[in-house]
């Protein structure tokens, strides 16, 4: 079998016009092909139809092979990602078997998630913010989490991060007010995004220590980040700390496990490089016995590729699910996500489980 070509779709997802799902289609000379999602960065595009030119007359099943060599060339990582996630579905449809069972094996027969972006459409006070939440608890969710850098939030647009403590208030009596809502039997996380400086999350982490949060995302800045300070901080911090959709493959992992800079990780598959890096990310996160909570804010194929990892990582607790999506997602597969009361299931069709079905996704495009 041989690749013959690649097809690139821009999508209008949850996120346009912000940002498109870029999804990726390989085609082989057997008929077969595979699916796979690419983070929507500046330049991925362009660095897919760069490798369509590349991988014709290569081998699909030799995923390792053509990973080290787009690696080593120079290729865009989120693209590999794309390219990679479709690689595994064509080679899982050929052998007539998931990608999980590649990879190991099932360790889970279905997935805890959590939903994100509950609180989409409310302004940030508390009773909003908690009405929200208790919507999403009563559509079956066991787990939340919330943005606390809203674009509003005065302090987020001072060029030094820091946080006045009027925000820092507002923040925590918001937090407070989920807390008592939902209970203490529900999870619920809160992501920074690295909006503010350590001295100012040191502040707010403190602050919110008694509503026993799951965690605390992206504490410090995202882009040229210091581990070292990470590390100071995950140690500083009573509340467990999430990082990890910002590092790309294992040699960005490395410092963060061996300074102890997290309690959890949650790389993308978009961004690692696709689904045997997130497998390898995995592995060493459970040598220092790192919890792995993959971030998942794209598409359904993304989802897809994901829970075939998930499903057969040991140390997997819980994978990041989105509200508000656009309410075609289940239409422009073959199948829809199959997530029920707070839990995806494990599917057991070949590859990635799903095919695109091209009709409906020819209503979507962006392009």
């Amino acid at each position: 079998m041989k690749v013959t070509s690649i097809d690139v779709y821009q999508v209008k997802g949850r996120g346009w016009p912000r940002y498109a799902w870029i999804w990726v289609e390989v085609h082989t000379d057997e008929g077969i092909s595979g699916i796979g999602e690419a983070a929507p960065v500046d330049g991925v595009v362009e660095a897919l139809h760069a490798l369509g030119r590349k991988l014709p007359g290569e081998n699909p099943c030799n995923i390792e092979k053509m990973f080290e060599a787009a690696i080593r060339s120079g290729s865009f990582l989120p693209a590999i990602s794309g390219v990679e996630m479709a690689l595994w579905d064509i080679v899982g449809k050929t052998l007539k078997t998931p990608v999980y069972n590649l990879l190991g094996g099932m360790c889970h027969e279905r997935l805890r998630v959590y939903l994100d972006g509950f609180f989409r459409g409310a302004e940030y006070t508390p009773d909003a913010y908690a009405e929200m939440a208790v919507h999403a608890v009563e559509r079956g969710f066991t787990a939340i989490k919330a943005d606390i850098d809203p674009p509003h939030l005065p302090s987020l647009h001072r060029i030094n991060r820091d946080l006045d403590l009027p925000d820092i208030h507002r923040t925590v009596n918001i937090v407070k007010a989920v807390r008592e809502a939902i209970g203490e039997d529900i999870d619920f996380a809160v992501d920074t995004h690295g909006s503010f400086n350590p001295a100012s999350v040191m502040k707010l982490a403190t602050l919110l220590e008694p509503y026993h949060l799951m965690w605390i995302e992206d504490p410090i800045p995202r882009y040229g980040s210091n581990i070292k300070t990470l590390a100071k901080l995950t140690a500083a911090i009573a509340t467990p700390i999430c990082v990890g959709e910002h590092l790309f493959t294992r040699a960005e992992f490395r410092e963060v496990f061996e300074l102890g800079a997290t309690d959890l990780i949650m790389p993308d598959i978009c961004y690692t490089g696709g689904i045997l890096e997130m497998k390898k990310i995995a592995a060493m996160a459970d040598v220092y016995h790192v919890p792995f909570c993959p971030h998942n804010y794209l598409g359904p194929i993304a989802t897809m590729a994901s829970i075939q990892t998930c499903a057969c990582v040991p140390n997997f607790v819980i994978l990041e699910t989105q509200d508000g999506d656009v309410p075609w997602r289940d239409t422009v597969l073959s199948a829809p996500i199959p997530l029920r009361n707070g839990f995806l299931d494990v599917p057991t069709k070949p590859g990635l489980g799903v095919e695109l079905n091209h009709e409906e996704l020819d209503k979507h495009l962006a392009d």
